[in-house]
């Protein structure tokens, strides 16, 4: 018999190369371990590039299983995936601020959309011709750069004025 056989699954998916897991369920140590096993089994089975974690149908998040989703999500980091954690509850953000949970790095979106733009950012080839040269330099165009850091606001809902970026 399968070692979690009796254990609840957490929803995966992919779409664009990008692994989608809809957690829906309340979590324990049981739930989190297959769903780890899981979703690691398949971004390596299809090479994705991307992975977000929608935890919009939790009403509770713990510090436990905040670190220990915190914890996948960087083994998806290290198979070459980047992660984009979705849909935190008002409510869940600060219980996990007020108990001192490690929120550096997370990167966060308000939703699947902004979530799947923000991965497709960090995808995009450089168009040909640009990027000569190290650095960019003086030749870089202000405007776009002030953009992208506005449309990185956009997407980060934890960031807030006079964070460092």
């Amino acid at each position: 018999m399968p070692l979690y056989a009796d254990i609840s699954r957490v929803a995966i998916q992919v779409s664009r190369r990008v692994v989608v897991a809809s957690i829906q369920l309340d979590l324990d140590d049981d739930i989190l371990a297959r769903f780890r096993e899981d979703l690691l089994g398949r971004v390596h089975e299809t090479g994705a590039r991307g992975v977000i974690l929608d935890v919009s149908g939790l009403e509770t998040l713990d510090s436990a299983e905040f670190a220990a989703l915190r914890r996948i999500i960087a083994m998806t980091d290290i198979m070459g995936a980047e992660s984009v954690l979705v849909g935190l509850q008002p409510g869940v953000v600060s219980a996990l601020i007020e108990a001192g949970a490690e929120v550096d790095g997370l990167r966060t979106a308000i939703d699947l959309d902004a979530a799947f733009a923000l991965l497709e950012l960090e995808f995009e080839p450089e168009p040909e011709g640009e990027g000569e040269g190290e650095g960019g330099g003086e030749g870089e165009d202000e405007a776009a750069v002030d953009a992208d850091w506005e449309d990185d606001l956009l997407l980060e809902p934890n960031w807030a004025p006079g964070d460092e970026r």
